[in-house]
C-alpha cells in the first residue's frame, strides 16, 4: 500500500464556545456523552448513539452535528487531494499554450510591463521600480503644534491650520495630502490669506455732519 493509499488521520478539529454553552444547558449526566460524541465523530468519524440522552440532550447534539460534519467533510475532501467535483475552487484555470499566438485566458498584457522596461548604459531591457507612496497619516493637533514651532508659527497658527484641515478631510484642491508638513510650510507662506486683519482707521479729524451756513 503507498503512502497515498494511506488512510490519514485527523490529529485535531475546531471546538467553538457555543458548543460549550450549549452543552452545558443540558443534564449533568449527558454532558460527558456529548463530549465524546463530538470528539468521536470529528476525529474518526464514527456516528454517536444519542437514544441514552434526554430531549435537551438530543436537541443539543442536532444543533451542534452540522458543523462537526462540514469539518469533517473538509478534511475528508483534503485527503482525497481538493475540493469536490463540481465545486467552483476545483476548477482549474487553463494552461498558456506556448504554441498559440492567440492570448490564453487568464494571460495579463504585457503592455504595462514594456511601459516600465528601459535599456541601460549596456543595452540590457531593465526594469523600473516605481517608488511606494507612503500611507497619509493624519497628524495629532500637539504633532502639528511642535512642527509650527520648527517654522516660525504659533500655537494660534497650528490650531488654525489643523481644524482647517480637519474640517476638509485633509485634501488639498488637486486630492487626498500626501504631506502635511509641507502643506504646513505652504500655509504659513500664505498665512495672511486665512487671517481676518482690520485696516487701521487714519486719524482723520471729524468732519462736521452738515455744512455749517
Amino acid at each position: 500500500m503507498s503512502k497515498r493509499d494511506t488512510p490519514k488521520i485527523r490529529e485535531g478539529f475546531t471546538f467553538y464556545r457555543s458548543f460549550r454553552d450549549s452543552i452545558e444547558m443540558t443534564d449533568a449526566s449527558d454532558q460527558l456523552v456529548l463530549y465524546k460524541a463530538i470528539a468521536d465523530y470529528a476525529l474518526d468519524g464514527i456516528e454517536p448513539d444519542i437514544s441514552t440522552l434526554d430531549a435537551l440532550g438530543r436537541l443539543c447534539w442536532t444543533a451542534i452535528s452540522p458543523n462537526i460534519k462540514s469539518g469533517r467533510k473538509n478534511f475528508e475532501n483534503g485527503c482525497n487531494g481538493g475540493a469536490p467535483k463540481g465545486n467552483r475552487n476545483a476548477k482549474k484555470q487553463p494552461k498558456n499554450n506556448p504554441d498559440s499566438t492567440e492570448k490564453q485566458p487568464g494571460e495579463t498584457s504585457n503592455e504595462n510591463e514594456n511601459r516600465n522596461e528601459y535599456e541601460n548604459e549596456n543595452g540590457i531591457l531593465e526594469k523600473k521600480v516605481a517608488p511606494k507612496r507612503s500611507t497619509f497619516v493624519v497628524p495629532q493637533l500637539e504633532e502639528v503644534a511642535n512642527f509650527f514651532s520648527t517654522i516660525k508659527g504659533t500655537r494660534i497658527d497650528a490650531e488654525k491650520f489643523f481644524y482647517h484641515n480637519e474640517a476638509g478631510g485633509w485634501r488639498t484642491s488637486k486630492g487626498p495630502m500626501e504631506s502635511w508638513t509641507a502643506a504646513a510650510r505652504k500655509w504659513m507662506l500664505s498665512e495672511p490669506r486665512f487671517t481676518n486683519t482690520k485696516v487701521p482707521e487714519t486719524n482723520r479729524e471729524a468732519q462736521p455732519r452738515y455744512k455749517a451756513l
